[in-house]
């Protein structure tokens, strides 16, 4: 059936922050100067991030957001896009900006999908891999802001008519794991930011020529 009024305000919360999540890492703004910079640099650009998709979810709907709710539907953004950047800061020592912003964005999208695009495949699978379905949910960053915005993500109407797995049996993952699991990422790929070398050395094949012998 459609949706009721009591789950509109979430489905309103998760379309804002998976917005906002996916276009976050187009526009980017850069690695700064020192290791040091740049990580306040994602920390301001994560937390910009999920207040816009905060204020969206407000300006969005008719129906009151409760505070509650839209504060943990951004923490979980922010704890996503924390990660994300420190990773697109380091893809950067190696690619353009915007070439790294537009394959980390893709890559976001693709994985918000893959209820929709691997479910056929997990369902297949399940009977010889018991918990494919489980993993196939699991894997979604879609999931992840629905878990903690409150939002029973499969179960909502449109889900339900154009992914297979709505009708199945399947298990969300546990939130605090969730949590834990973009901690530690964070964690680990700021500090890796902080402590590596920060400019790097010119390559070889870049360096003058020498000067040829008499």
């Amino acid at each position: 059936g459609a949706a009721g009024g009591e789950e509109q305000p979430s489905a309103l919360r998760l379309a804002a922050a998976a917005a906002v999540g996916v276009l976050a890492p187009l526009f980017w703004p850069g690695r700064a100067a020192s290791g040091a910079r740049t990580l306040a640099r994602i920390a301001a650009w994560s937390l910009a991030a999920a207040a816009a998709a905060a204020l969206l979810a407000r300006l969005l709907g008719r129906l009151p957001q409760p505070a509650a709710a839209l504060l943990a539907s951004s923490a979980m953004l922010l704890l996503m896009l924390w990660p994300a950047h420190a990773a697109l800061a380091l893809l950067e020592r190696h690619w353009p900006r915007p070439a790294a912003g537009s394959a980390l964005a893709t890559m976001l999208l693709l994985a918000g999908m893959a209820p929709l695009v691997a479910g056929p495949a997990a369902e297949l699978l399940e009977r010889s891999h018991p918990g494919a379905i489980d993993a196939v949910v699991a894997a979604s960053p879609l999931t992840h802001l629905a878990l903690a915005g409150g939002n029973d993500l499969l179960r909502n109407e449109w889900f339900y008519r154009h992914a297979n797995l709505a009708a199945l049996q399947f298990s969300y993952p546990e939130l605090p794991a969730l949590l834990a699991a973009y901690a530690g990422a964070a964690v680990v790929l700021s500090a890796a930011i902080v402590l590596m070398p920060w400019h790097q050395a010119p390559r070889a094949d870049t360096a003058p020529y020498p000067e040829k012998e008499p």
